[in-house]
């Protein structure tokens, strides 16, 4: 089973529409798929640990758990965010941090529940230049080794406007062939070699791959 994370304030944006499309992928394999919006009300920021680790469990009462049962549940993370100067949104930010409570309350459990585990990193930007997705892309695969989770593929899609992406065929048709791939077993690296682009905001892209 894989589970897409969509870290984003839009339910309808270009990273809950990449996510859809990585997850269709992986359905034409006859995975099972499934997805969650991270709303920002949904997983409150890291608190007082110790005061959790006395306690014996989390202090903090949200959907935390919920959605990590559903994280636990799934071979396969997609693990979705627009970029938002250089890092990940706050939303999916914050469900990182709170692993670091379940690291606190018992490391050896959470690990055992995590390792082996396979992701994908896929990262929404509103710019053409590859370079600037670099930082998250870096910290959200830390984050993953440091649980030994395999990096199973990165990919980043471009779209400033909310349908960008889903206008732009050629870019959903790779990111749909992602998700075969790694539903078949192999790397899937979607990382074209761009060049930074000026762009009027608002105004459509046209599309990331040059003609041939």
């Amino acid at each position: 089973m894989s589970f897409g994370v969509i870290g984003s304030p839009r339910a309808d944006g270009n990273t809950a529409a990449a996510v859809d499309d990585l997850l269709a992928g992986m359905t034409e394999h006859g995975w099972t798929t499934a997805s969650a919006v991270v709303q920002p009300q949904q997983i409150g920021p890291v608190g007082d640990c110790a005061a959790c680790v006395r306690r014996g469990a989390c202090t903090i009462e949200d959907g935390f758990g919920t959605l990590m049962e559903q994280v636990f549940a799934a071979d396969t993370i997609v693990l979705g965010t627009p970029l938002y100067w250089y890092g990940a949104s706050a939303q999916l930010k914050a469900l990182l941090d709170r692993w670091s409570c379940l690291l606190d309350l018992d490391e050896q459990a959470f690990r055992a529940r995590m390792r082996g585990k396979r992701t994908v990193l896929l990262v929404a930007q509103g710019e053409r230049g590859f370079y600037e997705a670099a930082p998250c892309l870096q910290q959200l695969e830390w984050t993953a080794r440091y649980l030994e989770i395999e990096v199973a593929g990165r990919v980043v899609v471009v779209g400033h406007a909310r349908d960008d992406y889903r206008r732009d065929t050629a870019q959903r048709e790779r990111v749909r062939a992602a998700g075969s791939a790694v539903a078949a077993g192999r790397a899937a690296d979607v990382q074209p070699p761009w060049f930074h682009l000026r762009h009027t905001p608002g105004k459509p892209l046209g599309g990331i791959y040059p003609p041939g």
